[in-house]
């Protein structure tokens, strides 16, 4: 979903290597770091620059859990720090964005933990305690989800992952620095353009006209253009780019007055990457030809047959070489983005994911109202087959689309 973006984030872009010389100057009091890892080199050209002698606590980047927030909450507090820098993919930034808002306000740890079982979606309330929220620096080792900049963040509990949302969670300052992206796969780059993608197309997909529609789908066509000059070469300024329009997807005029839970392929990802054990933008790639075959046949619930077709037929101006329906169309487009879906979905995973979806987002929620667990486990089949077929075309047992990489969030 989407959040409004009312607390405001300072965002600053830079050329590779010149965050260590740049981030004193923003930092607030006893400053800490916390770092993905498997980012050796990133952490120690911080420490020898500016941070130089900062308590420093290195996670494993994997979804957040209570567990993991409990150490970052007690590195903040032992530490008596007032600035947080937070360096990795989403699950580290998310980490530091929590564990920041829940160490200024305890009662709302308690808060998440009562509300969990009501839905997958946490509204958090605004902050009691006087007691300030240490300042949050995040940079991202990734490119899509744009945790540096937005009111939300995931937090698997013991029923689920669940989506919290506060404006308190976005950064206070978002740095980008070209370097910390320079050791991301390209493959994963690709899979940050396509959840920078999805996240404008489908909740303009599922919402109605408004008067910013041409700036979303001037975004989408900057990102398929950006994914062109990808294709014919690699560079850190095509990466640099590639985080910006990420963070823009989040801070610009593109999603403005759109339906929050519009993009209703997010949560049967969530909940099938939950379910699975695997990385959600696999679960996405599995999910959205499915999904949006099932609007272009008029499936309303899932989103507007023709906003759809409107979109993709903005989509091949920049790319006509692309199938003309929608779903065909977005299955081509990540093939040749090197991106697969789930190597398998088995009949029980599609039944406890179906399960699963309408109980945490269903039922009376806005976010899936409208769609039942019949609606979902077709679309899951759907996957399923499309997995299968590719399969066998390639004469292997399945697809490979298990890329496990530092830094990514769950």
């Amino acid at each position: 979903m989407i959040a409004d973006h009312l607390w405001k984030t300072r965002c600053v872009v830079l050329d590779a290597g010149m965050s260590p010389k740049y981030i004193d100057g923003i930092t607030r009091g006893r400053t800490g770091l916390v770092v993905d890892k498997a980012l050796p080199q990133h952490r120690d050209k911080l420490l020898a620059g500016d941070l130089k002698g900062v308590p420093v606590l290195e996670l494993t980047a994997r979804p957040v859990d209570v567990g993991t927030l409990r150490v970052v909450g007690t590195f903040i507090r032992e530490n008596g720090l007032q600035t947080v820098v937070g360096l990795g993919g989403g699950s580290v930034l998310d980490a530091v964005k929590l564990a920041a808002l829940f160490t200024a306000d305890p009662s709302l740890p308690i808060f998440a933990e009562r509300h969990a079982k009501r839905s997958g979606l946490l509204v958090l309330p605004p902050v009691t305690t006087t007691k300030e929220r240490p300042k949050t620096i995040l940079m991202p080792s990734t490119v899509g989800t744009g945790a540096e900049v937005s009111g939300v963040a995931c937090l698997d509990t013991a029923v689920g992952r669940r989506l919290i949302v506060s404006r308190r969670l976005a950064g206070d300052t978002a740095m980008l620095d070209a370097g910390h992206l320079a050791t991301l796969p390209t493959a994963m780059v690709f899979e940050g353009l396509l959840e920078a993608f999805l996240r404008v197309a489908g909740t303009m997909i599922g919402s109605t006209a408004n008067m910013f529609d041409d700036d979303g789908y001037s975004l989408i066509q900057r990102i398929i253009r950006l994914s062109q000059r990808l294709l014919r070469g690699d560079s850190p300024e095509l990466r640099l780019a590639a985080g910006r329009l990420s963070m823009e997807t989040h801070t610009g005029w593109a999603l403005m007055g759109r339906n929050p839970y519009g993009a209703k392929h997010w949560y049967v990802a969530n909940e099938l990457a939950y379910v699975t054990g695997e990385r959600k933008m696999a679960a996405t790639a599995s999910v959205i030809g499915p999904i949006w075959r099932e609007i272009a046949s008029g499936a309303a619930a899932w989103g507007d047959k023709a906003r759809l077709h409107e979109l993709w037929a903005v989509v091949r101006d920049v790319e006509p070489s692309l199938d003309p329906s929608p779903g065909g169309g977005i299955d081509e487009l990540m093939s040749r983005w090197g991106i697969a879906g789930l190597g398998a979905i088995s009949k029980d995973t599609e039944s406890r994911t179906a399960d699963a979806t309408v109980q945490n987002w269903g039922g009376a929620l806005p976010m899936l109202r409208g769609i039942d667990a019949v609606q979902v486990q077709h679309v899951l089949a759907g996957a399923a087959a499309a997995t299968r077929t590719a399969a066998a075309a390639q004469n292997l047992p399945s697809p490979v689309g298990q890329l496990r990489v530092a830094g990514e969030r769950g």
